[in-house]
Protein backbone atom coordinates (compact mmCIF):
# COMPACT_ATOMS: atom_id res chain seq x y z
CA UNK A 1 0.00 0.00 0.00
CA UNK A 2 1.14 3.53 -0.66
CA UNK A 3 2.78 5.26 2.31
CA UNK A 4 0.62 8.30 1.51
CA UNK A 5 -2.78 6.59 1.39
CA UNK A 6 -3.52 5.67 5.01
CA UNK A 7 -1.47 7.75 7.38
CA UNK A 8 -3.20 6.79 10.61
CA UNK A 9 -0.71 8.79 12.66
CA UNK A 10 -1.88 12.02 11.05
CA UNK A 11 1.72 13.18 10.82
CA UNK A 12 1.24 14.78 7.43
CA UNK A 13 3.87 15.32 4.77
CA UNK A 14 6.74 17.61 3.85
CA UNK A 15 6.85 18.78 0.23
CA UNK A 16 9.64 20.37 -1.79
CA UNK A 17 8.54 22.06 -5.03
CA UNK A 18 11.34 22.57 -7.52
CA UNK A 19 11.28 23.81 -11.10
CA UNK A 20 11.23 20.34 -12.67
CA UNK A 21 10.40 17.99 -9.82
CA UNK A 22 8.37 17.68 -6.62
CA UNK A 23 9.64 15.70 -3.63
CA UNK A 24 7.38 14.37 -0.86
CA UNK A 25 8.27 12.82 2.49
CA UNK A 26 6.20 11.71 5.49
CA UNK A 27 6.76 14.14 8.34
CA UNK A 28 8.77 12.78 11.24
CA UNK A 29 6.92 12.50 14.55
CA UNK A 30 7.78 15.24 17.03
CA UNK A 31 6.38 13.43 20.05
CA UNK A 32 9.28 11.50 21.55
CA UNK A 33 7.18 10.56 24.57
CA UNK A 34 4.59 8.91 22.33
CA UNK A 35 7.27 7.05 20.39
CA UNK A 36 8.56 5.46 23.60
CA UNK A 37 5.30 3.58 24.08
CA UNK A 38 4.64 2.39 20.55
CA UNK A 39 6.45 -0.02 18.33
CA UNK A 40 8.51 1.84 15.80
CA UNK A 41 7.17 1.41 12.26
CA UNK A 42 9.48 1.23 9.28
CA UNK A 43 10.12 4.68 7.91
CA UNK A 44 8.40 5.40 4.60
CA UNK A 45 10.92 6.24 1.92
CA UNK A 46 10.60 9.73 0.42
CA UNK A 47 9.97 9.92 -3.28
CA UNK A 48 9.73 12.46 -6.07
CA UNK A 49 7.64 13.11 -9.15
CA UNK A 50 9.29 14.54 -12.26
CA UNK A 51 7.42 17.02 -14.43
CA UNK A 52 7.28 16.42 -18.18
CA UNK A 53 9.87 18.45 -20.08
CA UNK A 54 7.18 20.71 -21.58
CA UNK A 55 5.95 21.61 -18.07
CA UNK A 56 9.29 22.58 -16.52
CA UNK A 57 9.16 26.04 -14.90
CA UNK A 58 5.35 26.24 -15.26
CA UNK A 59 2.55 26.46 -12.71
CA UNK A 60 0.69 23.76 -14.64
CA UNK A 61 3.68 21.49 -14.10
CA UNK A 62 3.58 22.21 -10.37
CA UNK A 63 -0.13 21.46 -10.04
CA UNK A 64 -0.02 18.26 -12.10
CA UNK A 65 3.08 16.91 -10.34
CA UNK A 66 1.75 17.84 -6.90
CA UNK A 67 -1.54 16.11 -7.68
CA UNK A 68 0.36 12.97 -8.68
CA UNK A 69 2.64 13.15 -5.63
CA UNK A 70 -0.27 13.45 -3.19
CA UNK A 71 -2.60 10.99 -4.94
CA UNK A 72 -3.01 7.92 -2.68
CA UNK A 73 -3.58 5.68 -5.72
CA UNK A 74 -0.38 6.74 -7.50
CA UNK A 75 1.73 4.11 -5.74
CA UNK A 76 -0.51 1.14 -4.97
CA UNK A 77 -2.98 1.43 -7.86
CA UNK A 78 -5.92 0.58 -5.60
CA UNK A 79 -9.21 2.31 -6.48
CA UNK A 80 -10.43 4.83 -3.87
CA UNK A 81 -13.36 2.67 -2.82
CA UNK A 82 -11.01 -0.08 -1.57
CA UNK A 83 -8.95 2.22 0.66
CA UNK A 84 -9.97 3.07 4.19
CA UNK A 85 -10.93 6.72 4.64
CA UNK A 86 -8.40 8.89 6.42
CA UNK A 87 -8.57 12.35 7.90
CA UNK A 88 -6.92 15.26 6.14
CA UNK A 89 -3.18 15.36 6.47
CA UNK A 90 -1.24 18.55 6.95
CA UNK A 91 1.54 19.62 4.59
CA UNK A 92 4.57 21.86 5.05
CA UNK A 93 5.63 23.06 1.61
CA UNK A 94 8.86 24.79 0.58
CA UNK A 95 9.29 26.17 -2.94
CA UNK A 96 12.38 26.79 -5.02
CA UNK A 97 12.97 30.56 -5.08
CA UNK A 98 12.45 30.58 -8.85
CA UNK A 99 8.73 30.74 -8.07
CA UNK A 100 8.87 34.00 -6.13
CA UNK A 101 10.75 37.23 -5.58
CA UNK A 102 12.68 38.61 -2.63
CA UNK A 103 13.85 42.04 -1.56
CA UNK A 104 15.64 43.63 1.37
CA UNK A 105 13.97 46.92 2.24
CA UNK A 106 15.87 49.49 4.29
CA UNK A 107 14.09 52.06 6.42
CA UNK A 108 12.63 52.64 9.88
CA UNK A 109 10.10 49.88 10.54
CA UNK A 110 10.14 50.16 14.34
CA UNK A 111 6.71 51.77 14.72
CA UNK A 112 4.91 49.93 11.92
CA UNK A 113 2.50 47.06 12.44
CA UNK A 114 2.92 43.76 10.61
CA UNK A 115 0.11 44.58 8.20
CA UNK A 116 1.64 47.95 7.41
CA UNK A 117 5.05 46.39 6.76
CA UNK A 118 3.45 43.86 4.41
CA UNK A 119 1.83 46.73 2.52
CA UNK A 120 5.16 48.53 2.19
CA UNK A 121 6.63 45.30 0.79
CA UNK A 122 3.66 44.88 -1.56
CA UNK A 123 4.14 48.41 -2.89
CA UNK A 124 7.82 47.64 -3.55
CA UNK A 125 7.03 44.56 -5.64
CA UNK A 126 4.23 46.36 -7.50
CA UNK A 127 6.54 49.25 -8.37
CA UNK A 128 9.52 47.06 -9.23
CA UNK A 129 7.80 44.40 -11.34
CA UNK A 130 4.67 46.20 -12.53
CA UNK A 131 2.30 43.56 -11.17
CA UNK A 132 -1.20 44.11 -9.83
CA UNK A 133 -1.27 44.40 -6.04
CA UNK A 134 -3.91 41.67 -5.77
CA UNK A 135 -1.89 39.29 -7.94
CA UNK A 136 0.75 38.57 -5.30
CA UNK A 137 0.93 37.13 -1.78
CA UNK A 138 3.48 39.03 0.33
CA UNK A 139 5.28 38.30 3.59
CA UNK A 140 7.94 40.38 5.36
CA UNK A 141 10.21 39.85 8.36
CA UNK A 142 11.83 42.80 10.15
CA UNK A 143 15.42 42.40 11.29
CA UNK A 144 16.24 43.05 14.93
CA UNK A 145 16.70 46.78 15.35
CA UNK A 146 13.89 47.59 12.92
CA UNK A 147 16.05 49.13 10.19
CA UNK A 148 15.62 46.47 7.49
CA UNK A 149 12.96 44.01 6.35
CA UNK A 150 13.31 40.84 4.29
CA UNK A 151 10.29 40.66 1.98
CA UNK A 152 9.03 37.84 -0.25
CA UNK A 153 6.27 37.62 -2.84
CA UNK A 154 4.53 34.69 -4.55
CA UNK A 155 2.05 34.79 -7.44
CA UNK A 156 -1.43 34.39 -6.00
CA UNK A 157 -2.34 31.97 -8.79
CA UNK A 158 0.47 29.67 -7.64
CA UNK A 159 -0.32 29.98 -3.93
CA UNK A 160 -4.05 29.41 -4.43
CA UNK A 161 -3.47 26.60 -6.94
CA UNK A 162 -1.19 24.71 -4.55
CA UNK A 163 -3.72 24.99 -1.74
CA UNK A 164 -6.60 23.90 -3.98
CA UNK A 165 -4.59 20.93 -5.26
CA UNK A 166 -3.82 19.92 -1.69
CA UNK A 167 -7.43 20.22 -0.59
CA UNK A 168 -8.57 18.03 -3.49
CA UNK A 169 -6.07 15.38 -2.32
CA UNK A 170 -7.19 15.57 1.32
CA UNK A 171 -4.17 17.63 2.39
CA UNK A 172 -4.34 20.90 4.31
CA UNK A 173 -1.43 23.22 3.49
CA UNK A 174 -0.26 24.32 6.95
CA UNK A 175 2.86 26.16 5.76
CA UNK A 176 3.80 27.49 2.31
CA UNK A 177 7.13 29.29 2.04
CA UNK A 178 10.04 30.03 -0.25
CA UNK A 179 13.39 28.41 0.48
CA UNK A 180 15.78 31.36 0.79
CA UNK A 181 14.44 32.77 4.10
CA UNK A 182 14.82 29.30 5.63
CA UNK A 183 18.38 28.92 4.29
CA UNK A 184 19.25 32.40 5.51
CA UNK A 185 17.92 31.77 9.02
CA UNK A 186 20.00 28.60 9.32
CA UNK A 187 23.14 30.19 7.91
CA UNK A 188 23.38 33.56 9.68
CA UNK A 189 25.11 32.11 12.73
CA UNK A 190 27.84 30.78 10.43
CA UNK A 191 28.71 34.16 8.91
CA UNK A 192 32.50 34.53 9.21
CA UNK A 193 32.48 38.27 9.98
CA UNK A 194 30.22 41.34 10.31
CA UNK A 195 30.68 42.35 6.65
CA UNK A 196 29.85 39.40 4.44
CA UNK A 197 27.92 38.30 1.39
CA UNK A 198 26.13 34.97 1.49
CA UNK A 199 25.65 33.27 -1.87
CA UNK A 200 23.13 30.45 -2.25
CA UNK A 201 22.86 28.06 -5.21
CA UNK A 202 19.38 26.90 -6.15
CA UNK A 203 18.17 24.90 -9.13
CA UNK A 204 18.06 27.83 -11.56
CA UNK A 205 19.18 30.79 -9.43
CA UNK A 206 22.20 32.11 -7.62
CA UNK A 207 21.02 34.36 -4.79
CA UNK A 208 23.11 36.75 -2.73
CA UNK A 209 22.42 38.55 0.56
CA UNK A 210 24.85 41.28 1.65
CA UNK A 211 25.38 41.90 5.36
CA UNK A 212 27.16 45.03 6.59
CA UNK A 213 28.00 45.51 10.27
CA UNK A 214 25.69 42.59 11.04
CA UNK A 215 22.68 44.08 9.21
CA UNK A 216 20.99 43.15 5.96
CA UNK A 217 21.96 45.57 3.21
CA UNK A 218 20.87 44.14 -0.12
CA UNK A 219 19.63 41.16 -2.13
CA UNK A 220 20.33 40.04 -5.68
CA UNK A 221 19.45 37.07 -7.87
CA UNK A 222 21.29 35.84 -10.97
CA UNK A 223 20.00 33.16 -13.34
CA UNK A 224 22.00 29.93 -13.42
CA UNK A 225 22.06 27.99 -16.68
CA UNK A 226 23.31 24.46 -17.28
CA UNK A 227 26.97 24.20 -16.34
CA UNK A 228 27.19 27.57 -14.56
CA UNK A 229 27.25 26.10 -11.04
CA UNK A 230 30.34 24.04 -11.91
CA UNK A 231 32.27 26.86 -13.60
CA UNK A 232 34.50 28.71 -11.06
CA UNK A 233 35.13 31.69 -13.36
CA UNK A 234 31.43 32.07 -14.10
CA UNK A 235 30.49 31.89 -10.42
CA UNK A 236 33.19 34.44 -9.55
CA UNK A 237 31.88 36.84 -12.20
CA UNK A 238 28.28 36.41 -11.02
CA UNK A 239 29.30 36.90 -7.37
CA UNK A 240 31.11 40.16 -8.15
CA UNK A 241 28.13 41.36 -10.16
CA UNK A 242 25.78 40.42 -7.32
CA UNK A 243 27.91 42.36 -4.86
CA UNK A 244 27.73 45.50 -6.97
CA UNK A 245 23.94 45.25 -7.09
CA UNK A 246 23.60 44.51 -3.35
CA UNK A 247 25.99 47.26 -2.27
CA UNK A 248 24.20 50.12 -4.04
CA UNK A 249 23.66 52.90 -1.53
CA UNK A 250 26.00 51.36 1.06
CA UNK A 251 29.65 51.86 2.00
CA UNK A 252 30.55 48.17 1.61
CA UNK A 253 33.68 47.33 -0.36
CA UNK A 254 34.11 43.96 -2.03
CA UNK A 255 37.79 43.64 -1.04
CA UNK A 256 36.80 43.96 2.66
CA UNK A 257 33.87 41.58 2.42
CA UNK A 258 33.89 37.90 3.36
CA UNK A 259 32.08 35.50 1.03
CA UNK A 260 30.04 32.56 2.30
CA UNK A 261 29.03 29.89 -0.24
CA UNK A 262 26.07 27.57 0.10
CA UNK A 263 25.46 24.79 -2.41
CA UNK A 264 28.57 25.15 -4.59
CA UNK A 265 31.44 22.75 -5.26
CA UNK A 266 33.94 24.82 -7.28
CA UNK A 267 37.57 25.87 -7.23
CA UNK A 268 37.71 28.83 -4.82
CA UNK A 269 40.72 30.57 -6.36
CA UNK A 270 38.76 32.89 -8.73
CA UNK A 271 36.48 33.89 -5.84
CA UNK A 272 39.34 34.42 -3.39
CA UNK A 273 40.86 36.92 -5.79
CA UNK A 274 37.82 39.18 -5.49
CA UNK A 275 36.85 38.96 -1.80
CA UNK A 276 38.57 39.25 1.57
CA UNK A 277 37.92 35.58 2.34
CA UNK A 278 35.85 32.69 1.06
CA UNK A 279 34.14 30.13 3.28
CA UNK A 280 32.17 27.08 2.08
CA UNK A 281 29.20 26.91 4.46
CA UNK A 282 27.67 23.87 2.78
CA UNK A 283 28.45 21.94 -0.40
CA UNK A 284 25.96 20.85 -3.03
CA UNK A 285 26.46 17.16 -2.21
CA UNK A 286 23.47 15.68 -0.42
CA UNK A 287 22.33 12.08 -0.04
CA UNK A 288 18.58 12.53 -0.25
CA UNK A 289 17.68 8.85 -0.44
CA UNK A 290 14.92 9.75 -2.90
CA UNK A 291 14.31 7.94 -6.15
CA UNK A 292 12.68 10.03 -8.89
CA UNK A 293 9.28 8.83 -10.07
CA UNK A 294 8.95 9.46 -13.81
CA UNK A 295 5.77 11.09 -15.11
CA UNK A 296 6.16 10.61 -18.84
CA UNK A 297 9.08 12.93 -19.58
CA UNK A 298 11.97 10.48 -19.13
CA UNK A 299 12.48 6.92 -20.23
CA UNK A 300 11.26 4.21 -17.89
CA UNK A 301 13.76 3.40 -15.21
CA UNK A 302 15.66 6.65 -15.56
CA UNK A 303 16.93 7.76 -12.16
CA UNK A 304 18.90 10.78 -13.23
CA UNK A 305 16.26 13.50 -12.91
CA UNK A 306 16.68 16.83 -11.15
CA UNK A 307 17.51 16.62 -7.43
CA UNK A 308 17.17 20.11 -5.95
CA UNK A 309 13.53 19.52 -4.92
CA UNK A 310 14.77 16.68 -2.72
CA UNK A 311 17.07 19.09 -0.90
CA UNK A 312 14.11 21.41 -0.26
CA UNK A 313 12.59 18.81 2.07
CA UNK A 314 15.17 19.72 4.72
CA UNK A 315 13.71 23.24 4.92
CA UNK A 316 10.13 22.03 5.20
CA UNK A 317 10.82 20.49 8.61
Amino acid sequence: MSPWSNDSSGRGVDVGIGTREIAVSPRASRSLRWMRFRKAAPASKPRSVLMPDAQHFTETGVFDALRAALDPSSDDGAPPAKRAPSRNRGAHIVLDDFWGNHAILRGDFRTLRTREIDEVARAHFVDTYGVDAEAIVVRACVQRGGRAAFASALPRTLSDGIRETGTAAGVDVEALKLCLPEMLNRTLNKVPQANAMLVFAADALMQAVLIEAGHWVGYDAQRLFDGDANDPARIAALAEQAFEHCAEGSKAKRQDCALGLYGFDVDLAPLQAGFASVTVLASSAADTGIEPRNEGSNEAGDKTGPSFACRLLEYAK
